[in-house]
């Protein structure tokens, strides 16, 4: 293997891994309370930030299946918003469809993938709010993150953030955790 061949091929593993996103569940610093990055969410970024009391909400928190891309990142982003916590339970959408079916709601709630069908479950067991996500990758190393919190109660969004960052060594620190740290904020100052 000559000199070239070898350096094209360290490249190429460099970009590959460099590109990858590493989706690895960091737990919150202890001192700080917020995960890794170098990033903060600028004020262009947040679409909408209303302030409720999350105590009327906490019961529970239901991941709504979103975007076309979601499937691969739910588990990253089911299990960190279990780590920054706030809620009582956090329900993907097979989890909050098995709770419906055992506690007898399917003749009041039929589906729980549309706003009519949120409304009627919040009607059966009370306040709790909805996350939906998406990740685009918008060509380049360049990605986008949306992260949205809604009341099924009202349809009202009472957070929305839109955060693009550059992937270059993962999406974690960039991407995620700065729209993560944010709404862990959000969550701070609401709750009473």
């Amino acid at each position: 293997m000559n000199f070239k061949t070898l350096l094209l091929a360290s490249a190429s593993g460099l970009v590959f891994i460099s590109c990858s996103p590493t989706l690895k569940v960091k737990q919150l610093d202890e001192k700080t309370g917020q995960l890794p990055t170098e990033t903060k969410i600028m004020p262009n970024e947040v679409l909408t930030e209303k302030n409720i009391n999350l105590n009327d909400f906490n019961q529970f928190l239901f991941i709504k299946k979103s975007g076309v891309n979601m499937e691969k990142y739910e588990s990253y982003v089911t299990q960190t918003l279990k780590n920054i916590g706030g809620f009582k339970k956090i329900y993907t959408q097979t989890e909050l469809e098995q709770y419906v079916i055992q506690n007898n709601l399917t003749d009041k709630v039929t589906s729980i993938s549309d706003n009519i069908g949120l409304l009627n479950l919040q009607k059966q067991v009370g306040n709790f709010l909805v996350c939906e996500s998406n990740v685009e990758f918008l060509g380049g190393y360049n990605y986008q993150f949306t992260f949205k919190i809604t009341n099924p109660a009202t349809a009202e969004t009472v957070l929305d953030i839109k955060h693009q960052a550059f992937n270059w060594g993962g999406l974690d620190r960039p991407l995620f955790n700065p729209v993560f740290n944010y709404y862990i904020d959000w969550t701070k100052k609401n709750t009473k």
